[in-house]
């Protein structure tokens, strides 16, 4: 071993001086190439983990992993609340597959239109992205008080019977769960686009939200999609 080698230096934060974050000096480096293959860091991490628990650590965890779990009802619906325009939706959170950010859009020639846009690249794989706005006829404007930073935007990823489609929303609020109880008919008579594929209405925090039925929606969406 190189003399003076940070492997007999009792600072072992050499990473951090000598190594990959720093100065990149440390003789080990042409044997180890980065810091994450040194003994020195394997030895820093085994410390890490194997530290004195501090005062209180194990009784507090112990305490929370003994209450209870909070009652779920088989009959309680789990959805994903996001918004288009000025509209709050819900799907099932069991066609959701993930929530990510805005990606840069690939047209289609000749078939990107009003409700297929065109293709975003998640990780690697082309996924056909959808305008929800576009399907049931939500108008994208928003009102002041809606109006997000364009840090509230998401891309939503949902699939079923192993098709995926991601969808834009001007805002997502996560997973909510509802008794059957807090859902109720969509009226007969109310003239809004975005709840004729809505199968109940949920109120949540004063809003409304169209609670879509997706299987209706996944059909509409294979149409288009052909």
């Amino acid at each position: 071993m190189t003399t003076g080698s940070p492997l007999h230096n009792p600072d072992r934060d050499c990473w951090n001086r000598i190594g990959i974050a720093g100065d990149r000096s440390c003789p080990e480096l042409a044997q180890y190439i980065h810091c994450r293959n040194c003994p020195v860091s394997a030895s820093a991490a085994r410390g890490f983990f194997e530290r004195q628990a501090p005062d209180g650590y194990l009784d507090d965890w112990t305490r929370l992993l003994a209450e209870p779990d909070a009652p779920r009802h088989n009959d309680d619906v789990s959805v994903l609340i996001f918004r288009l325009g000025n509209e709050w939706l819900a799907f099932r959170t069991q066609v959701i597959v993930e929530v990510t950010t805005s990606r840069p859009v690939h047209h289609i020639p000749h078939r990107s239109g009003t409700t297929l846009v065109g293709m975003v690249n998640l990780r690697g794989q082309l996924h056909l992205l959808v305008s929800l706005h576009g399907l049931l006829g939500v108008e994208a404007g928003e009102e002041a008080e809606h109006a997000p930073s364009a840090a509230a935007r998401r891309l939503v990823v949902m699939s079923q019977s192993g098709q995926s489609w991601v969808f834009a929303a001007e805002d997502v609020r996560g997973v909510k769960r509802f008794s059957r109880d807090h859902l109720s008919a969509v009226p007969s008579n109310l003239a809004n686009p975005a709840y004729s594929f809505s199968q109940a209405v949920i109120l949540w925090e004063e809003h409304s939200v169209g609670f879509l039925d997706d299987q209706r929606v996944f059909a509409a969406l294979r149409g288009i999609g052909q």
